[in-house]
């Protein structure tokens, strides 16, 4: 069957290149202007009701051909700006010149967001809940790593490295994860542990971040059940641009002085050099970085070298080709839990001296086709390999290949938005901790947004079959559907609600690992199955006076077969093992405005969790009952300032038997947790001078807190980051 399918989609895409429509049609181009008559860079231009768009180059200029014959509504956007649709008419084989100014507007309302559905949409028609970070917001936070910045988005919680959305995980020390990563679309994750590799998105390309904050199954799949984070990269300059930024810092001293293990300051620094240009119908990106971190902790340190290319061919006007490469080596001290709470920066003796080296690419192949202005095809493939090792008495070592492949249709009509597709994945791997499995995906996917009531009212429904094969341990057929709706009440005010399946089938890591880490062993469950949730929100997204924007909701995620690392508490093995049942329940609101002309920006974000296993009736592991962030930003001509403020209550919940067998000591010891960061930049572009400058102190007060049992988190540290453009 699965040979079959492949052979109908090789076949597939020519007989589509070849068969479209003999249709007329012309071009339409322009430019776009603020109020002062100054182009506006990277403007949206969207024909409505069509799937057919471009964005303004560094000129203001755009430029859509082959649009068709007629009348047609188009819309222009920009973030900060009020949008503007006006009436065109395009005549045959003739250009069709025009200009637009966009007023800017203190909240915008009309963000697009493409993430949530795989199409294009305004993040108040949205009906599950969204947020987003812009590149602007990675740099003024001199953002090092993507994990960092995300621990500033209301209802994200990071336990080091890993991510939780609306209390979807704990920690699991990198096997397995419940939110699924993407970069411009495609999933990236390991084909061993099934988990983010943070190191390998070049933070300096990222255009923005799209957050989702609901079940993701029904369109993305296994990975899924938790959320969705799509880094988008940025598109190439039309100019040839040279950028360069280097970034130092060092970590104060702790709190202690009985903590200050290190005879020297410990310090971290980066540097970058990327390069985009077009060149004809070829548009390229190259760059390459370097990261250290002596950290500050004892063998925590970090060395890492990293590339990322990026190009794309516009084979003609309506077919485009695009290819992505990023990878990372880098090698990193072990560091699990502290040898005790007076020596909370130092780990056990057995763990000095330990390290992981590692060696991560991913590869992606892209092929587009707009096939008519209202079907767009997208055919993405990808190889991600993956490679580590250690020198543990173990000597615990992982090889993965991990190969996807997705065809999917875009279909728009007057009333309806279609997605439909199907995909398919295979992983290889080879391992003295994992063992050596092969596993095997394939699914069919269908979404359709139904408009009614003058598009006030949008009824989405669409349905995911996953078939998932691990080695000859697991064999499951899974039904994902999701329903949702979303309904202008009136002007500004949205009223969204949805209820939708996950589920994420267990990794090789989680069914076979079979190692022993600094005196825990973990055993291999072969019977574990996959874990899976029903997802329901309703919430609303309220604008007032074009000056405060509220979203708030309420949610309810019931978990089936969750799987969690369990320890017996009479042989001290570690296995996974799904629990009977969970719930979390909880509420989230967020609010943000801006006053004084735009200058002075504020986000508040707070998200209750209950959030409790069923069978043994206690709450669920590293999850927050509270979590708070606040953010207050001020801009005055070319200077920017800003704090962070972060809050969670004390961890109800974390690895106990830990603490009950005596391998981690004082790991019982934790609080609730304030942290304020601050951050002040200088963009001297403004003023003619080809630099921006940024400085950042993180953990201004030098606040002690637990991130996860027996690991003290980030003391204070200062950061200067210059970046320009050559």
């Amino acid at each position: 069957m699965i040979r079959n399918l492949l052979i109908f989609l090789i076949f597939l895409i020519p007989v589509l290149i070849f068969s479209q429509q003999q249709k007329v049609y012309g071009i339409l181009e322009g430019k776009v202007l603020d109020e002062t008559n100054s182009p506006l860079i990277g403007a949206n231009i969207k024909i409505e009701k069509t799937l057919i768009g471009s964005a303004t180059n560094r000129k203001g200029m755009f430029r859509i051909v082959r649009v068709p014959v007629g009348k047609h509504f188009v819309r222009f956007s920009m973030v900060g700006y009020e949008s503007k649709v006006i009436e065109v008419e395009i005549k045959p084989n003739e250009v069709t010149y025009i200009d637009v100014k966009l007023i800017q507007t203190p909240i915008q309302t009309q963000e697009i967001f493409v993430s949530a559905s795989k199409y294009e949409q305004k993040i108040s028609e949205i009906p599950v809940s969204v947020s987003a970070l812009s590149s602007q917001e990675l740099s003024f936070r001199n953002t090092r790593r993507l994990d960092e910045a995300l621990k500033y988005v209301s209802g994200i919680n990071m336990t080091s490295d890993q991510i939780s959305i609306r209390g979807s995980s704990g920690y699991t020390r990198g096997a397995g994860s419940r939110v699924l990563l993407l970069i411009d679309g495609i999933p990236l994750y390991t084909g061993d542990t099934g988990d983010i590799i943070w190191q390998l998105i070049p933070v300096h390309e990222i255009e923005r971040i799209e957050v989702v904050k609901a079940a993701g199954s029904a369109l993305y799949g296994s990975q899924a059940i938790g959320g969705v984070l799509n880094v988008i990269t940025k598109d190439f300059s039309a100019k040839p641009i040279t950028y360069f930024k280097t970034q130092g810092g060092f970590y104060d001293k702790p709190y202690y002085s009985e903590w200050n293990w290190s005879p020297r300051t410990r310090y971290f620094n980066t540097l970058t050099f990327s390069h985009t240009r077009k060149i004809g119908d070829l548009g390229i990106s190259l760059s390459a970085s370097r990261f250290e971190d002596d950290s500050y902790k004892l063998n925590n340190y970090t060395k890492r070298y990293s590339l990322y290319f990026k190009s794309k061919y516009n084979l003609n006007p309506t077919n485009s080709v695009s290819l992505l490469f990023n990878g990372t080596t880098y090698k990193s001290g072990s560091y699990l839990y502290w040898k005790d709470s007076r020596n909370a920066l130092i780990p056990p003796e057995s763990q000095i001296g330990e390290w992981v080296k590692t060696e991560r690419f991913n590869l992606n192949l892209s092929y587009q086709n707009l096939f008519s202005s209202n079907t767009l095809i997208n055919f993405r493939n990808s190889w991600f390999h993956n490679n580590w090792w250690d020198n543990t008495d173990s000597k615990n070592s992982s090889k993965s290949e991990m190969l996807r492949s997705e065809l999917s249709i875009n279909y728009f009509l007057e009333n309806h938005k279609i997605i439909t597709g199907i995909d398919g994945s295979f992983a290889t791997v080879t391992s003295n901790i994992f063992s050596n499995p092969v596993a095997i995906g394939f699914a069919l996917f269908g979404q359709d947004e139904i408009s009614f009531l003058q598009n006030n009212l949008k009824l989405t429904g669409g349905i995911r079959i996953d078939y998932q094969k691990v080695d000859t341990v697991l064999s499951e057929l899974n039904f994902n559907p999701k329903l949702a709706l979303n309904y202008k009440a009136i002007d500004n005010l949205y009223l969204r609600t949805s209820v939708g399946r996950g589920y994420r089938a267990p990794t090789p890591s989680e069914l076979f690992s079979k190692t022993s880490v600094s005196g825990i062993l973990v055993i291999p469950n072969p019977d574990l199955k996959s874990e899976s949730n029903w997802n329901f929100e309703s919430g609303l997204n309220f604008t007032l006076n074009d000056i405060v924007r509220i979203d708030a909701a309420i949610f309810n995620n019931e978990l089936y077969n969750f799987i969690e690392p369990s320890i017996d508490p009479v042989t001290s093995y570690i296995q996974f093992k799904n629990i009977t049942r969970a719930r979390i329940t909880g509420y989230e609101v967020n609010i943000s405005s801006e006053f004084i002309k735009n200058h002075l920006k504020t986000n508040f974000g707070y998200t209750y969790l209950w959030a409790r296993d069923l069978k043994n009736n206690i709450f669920l592991k590293y999850r927050p009952r509270h979590l708070i962030v606040v953010d207050l930003a001020y801009k005055y001509d070319f200077i920017q300032t800003g704090i962070d403020f972060r809050f969670w209550n004390r961890l109800e919940t974390i690895d106990e038997d830990l603490i009950k067998l005596g391998i981690v000591k004082d790991g019982d010891l934790r609080d609730k947790v304030f942290l304020v960061d601050f951050h002040l930049s200088f963009d001297l572009i403004q003023i003619s001078l080809p630099l921006r400058i940024y400085f950042t102190v993180n953990n201004l007060f030098n606040y002690n807190y637990i991130e996860m049992i027996g690991n003290l988190g980030p003391i204070r540290s200062f950061s200067l980051s210059i970046e320009g453009l050559l």
